[in-house]
């Protein structure tokens, strides 16, 4: 059963941080080739997708999480870190809420990517906060 959550837990963990990662690196530079009115739709269509992805990982990494923190690593209650890593899932996913009802929603598409960086960054220092606790 823990393995099952950890392959959960990392799977949809790689599927938000790894279309942060295509977004920023990938998709915006190549958009600039695309002609303004291509642009935009082609933007709604693959964001409306990737936020589809984006809200399951949130709610998959919430319910693993928490089994794997009572089922597998007790010890993770009495860890500073561990704590900090949640505080900065919490910011993670405020950001996130924060770009899909007031950006995407209301189609402000030029302010997501520097928000998606923001949290591409902060998806970071959880990989490095779980590679030091684990």
């Amino acid at each position: 059963m823990i393995k099952s959550l950890l392959f959960l837990h990392l799977f949809f963990a790689t599927l938000w941080v790894g279309g942060m990662a295509y977004t920023l690196l990938f998709l915006r530079p190549s958009l600039g080739s695309l002609p303004e009115t291509h642009r935009q739709g082609f933007v709604k269509t693959l964001y409306g997708k990737f936020f589809a992805g984006v809200w399951l990982s949130i709610l998959v990494l919430f319910i693993t999480g928490m089994g794997l923190w009572h089922g597998y690593r007790k010890d993770f209650s009495s860890n500073f870190l561990f704590h900090l890593k949640l505080f900065l899932f919490a910011i993670m996913v405020l950001n996130f809420a924060y770009i899909y009802f007031f950006l995407y929603r209301k189609n402000r598409f030029s302010a997501i990517p520097n928000l998606i960086a923001i949290n591409f960054l902060i998806a970071l220092v959880i990989y490095l906060i779980i590679s030091w606790i684990a």
